[in-house]
C-alpha cells in the first residue's frame, strides 16, 4: 500500500481500488432485467415480463441527470480558484455514486441473488446521487478528492439503509425527495464537514473563500438549470394525477421561493441591495419545501405559500443563522446546504405531518390509498374488497401516519447526523489524504492550470517544509476581534 501510494499518489490508488471492487460485484451480482436479457427472451415473449417501460421514464430521467450533473456541477464553480475541482469532482462522485447506488439498493431488491438493472435502478441512482452531492456542497473545497471518494463510498450504503426503512418499513410519503434525499445529505454534509475539519483553523479569512463576477455568473447557470428541472425531480415516481400536481405544485413553490427570496435579500441588506448568494441558492428552496407532498391535495395557493414560506427562510438562514453556527459550534458549510437543503427539507416534513394528519376521503377520494397504502384496511374486510387491486395495508389512520412521517424524518436526522459525524472524524487521519490550509479552496494541488506557477510553488514548499501554519499567518495575517480570539472565517455563504 505504501509503495503504491508513493508511486501513484493516494487518489489513484484509493479510486482504483474502489473501482476494482465494484468490477467485481458487477461480474458476479448485476444483470439486466428481464426484457433486456437475450437469454430470457422466449420467456418474456410468452408470459411477459414487469421491466418497467423505458420510453415512460427515460426522458424525465435525462431532465434528473441535466440536474444532478450540469445544475448542480455549475452552482459549485462559485468559489473563484476551485471552479474546475467543484465542476470535475460533481462529475466524478456522480459517476461512482450511480455504480454504488446500483449495488447498495440491490441488497435490499435482491431477485434470487442477483441484482436486476432497469431504468428505474438509475433513477434511484440518480436521486443517490442528489444526497450525495448535497453533502459535498457543505465540505466543497476544504476537503481532497481521495476524502470525497471515501466519503461517498460511505455514505451511499446509510442512505439506501435510511431510505428502506423510510419508505418500505415506515411507508413514509415523500415524493420528491425532501426528507430522504435533502434532509439527509444537508445533514451528513454538515455533520462530516465539522467533523473533517476540526483539525483545520477557521478562525483567519482565507484569501480563495470567495466568489469573483465570473465565477457567480457560472454557479449562476446552475442555478437556472436546477430551477427548470426541479418538477421532474419532484414527478418523477409519480404517475397520473399525482404526477401532475407535482409538476404544478413544484413550478408553484420555485416561483413563491423566488419572489421570497429577493423580497427578504433586499429587505436584510442596509442599502436594499441584492446578494447573489441569495439568488442562486434560496430562490431554488421552493422546489425542495414541496417536495415530500408535491402531488398531494395542497391546493394551489398552498404550494405558492410553502415555497415562499421556503425561500425567505433559506435567505434568512444566510443572512442570519450560518454565521451563528460558525461562532458558536464551528460549523463551516462552505455552500450553504444547510440553508438551501437542510431547513426547506425539515419545513417539508412538517408539512407533510400536517397534511397526513388531515388526509381523508373528503380531499382524495378512493385516491387516498394510492397517496398512503398503509391506510388501506387489511385483507378479508369488504371494504377491502371494494377497493380493487389495491394490496392490503394496515388500516392506518390519518393520525398514526402522521406519527409515522414524523418518526421517518428524526431516524433521517439521527442517522444523518450520527455517520456523518464518523464518516467525517475517521477521513481526518493521513492515510485518507487530508488538506493543509495553503491547499483550501484551490485548484492547483489537482491541476495543470495556465496560471501555474508563484501559487503552486508556495504550497509545493510549505507542505514539505511543515511550515504550514507559519506560512499561512504571514499570507493571510492576524485578525482580532470574535470569539476565540480571531475573527471567524467569513464565507461567500454568510451574505457578507
Amino acid at each position: 500500500m505504501v509503495w503504491l501510494v508513493a508511486r501513484f499518489g493516494w487518489f489513484v490508488t484509493y479510486a482504483a481500488l474502489v473501482e476494482g471492487v465494484v468490477l467485481l460485484v458487477f461480474m458476479g451480482y448485476v444483470r439486466y432485467d428481464t426484457f433486456y436479457d437475450v437469454n430470457k427472451w422466449n420467456y418474456t415473449r410468452q408470459h411477459g415480463h414487469s421491466t418497467p417501460d423505458l420510453q415512460t421514464f427515460y426522458p424525465i430521467l435525462q431532465e434528473v441527470q441535466v440536474m444532478v450533473v450540469l445544475g448542480f456541477g455549475f452552482m459549485m464553480t462559485f468559489l473563484r480558484r476551485y471552479s474546475h475541482s467543484g465542476l470535475t469532482l460533481n462529475l466524478l462522485l456522480t459517476a461512482l455514486t450511480l455504480q454504488l447506488a446500483i449495488i447498495t439498493r440491490g441488497f435490499f431488491t435482491t431477485d434470487r441473488g442477483f441484482i436486476n438493472l432497469n431504468i428505474l435502478s438509475m433513477v434511484d441512482a440518480s436521486f443517490t446521487c442528489g444526497a450525495v452531492l448535497v453533502s459535498v456542497g457543505a465540505a466543497l473545497g476544504k476537503t481532497s478528492p481521495t476524502q470525497l471518494l471515501l466519503m461517498s463510498v460511505l455514505e451511499v450504503p446509510v442512505y439506501h439503509l435510511n431510505s428502506h426503512l423510510g419508505h418500505h418499513l415506515l411507508a413514509a410519503v415523500d415524493h420528491g425527495g425532501s426528507i430522504f434525499i435533502h434532509t439527509f445529505g444537508a445533514y451528513f454534509g454538515v455533520a462530516f464537514s465539522r467533523c473533517v475539519t476540526r483539525k483545520v483553523v477557521h478562525h483567519h479569512h482565507h484569501p480563495n473563500n470567495t466568489s469573483s463576477y465570473t465565477s457567480n455568473l457560472f454557479s449562476m447557470l446552475g442555478t437556472l438549470l436546477l430551477w427548470v428541472y426541479w418538477p421532474s425531480f419532484n414527478g418523477v415516481v409519480e404517475s397520473g394525477r399525482s404526477q401532475g400536481r407535482a409538476v404544478l405544485n413544484t413550478y408553484l413553490a420555485l416561483s413563491g421561493s423566488t419572489m421570497g427570496a429577493l423580497i427578504t435579500s433586499s429587505l436584510t441588506h442596509k442599502r436594499r441591495k441584492w446578494r447573489m448568494v441569495h439568488v442562486q441558492n434560496a430562490t431554488l428552496a421552493g422546489g425542495v419545501a414541496v417536495g415530500s407532498v408535491a402531488g398531494l391535495m395542497i391546493q394551489p395557493w398552498g404550494a405558492l405559500l410553502l415555497g415562499y414560506t421556503a425561500g425567505s427562510l433559506s435567505t434568512l438562514g444566510y443572512t442570519h443563522l450560518q454565521g451563528w453556527l460558525l461562532d458558536r459550534f464551528g460549523i463551516h458549510d462552505t455552500c450553504g446546504v444547510h440553508n438551501l437543503h437542510g431547513m426547506p427539507g425539515l419545513l417539508s416534513a412538517l408539512v407533510s405531518v400536517g397534511v397526513a394528519l388531515f388526509a381523508s376521503e373528503t380531499n382524495y377520494g378512493k385516491e387516498l390509498y394510492l397517496q398512503y397504502p398503509m391506510m388501506v384496511p387489511a385483507a378479508n374486510t369488504s371494504f377491502q374488497q371494494d377497493l380493487d387491486d389495491l394490496a392490503p395495508g394496515e388500516g392506518r389512520t390519518a393520525g398514526q401516519q402522521a406519527l409515522y412521517q414524523a418518526l421517518a424524518t428524526f431516524i433521517t436526522l439521527l442517522l444523518a447526523v450520527v455517520f456523518g459525524g464518523a464518516v467525517g472524524f475517521l477521513l481526518t487521519f493521513a492515510p485518507f489524504d487530508p488538506l493543509t490550509q495553503p491547499r483550501l479552496y484551490t485548484d492547483a494541488p489537482w491541476w495543470e492550470l495556465p496560471e501555474d506557477g508563484e501559487e503552486e510553488e508556495l504550497i509545493k514548499e510549505e507542505v514539505s517544509n511543515g511550515g504550514v501554519r507559519r506560512i499561512f499567518n504571514i499570507q493571510v495575517g492576524e485578525r482580532g476581534g470574535g470569539r476565540g480570539g480571531g475573527a471567524r472565517l467569513p464565507s461567500l455563504r454568510d451574505g457578507e
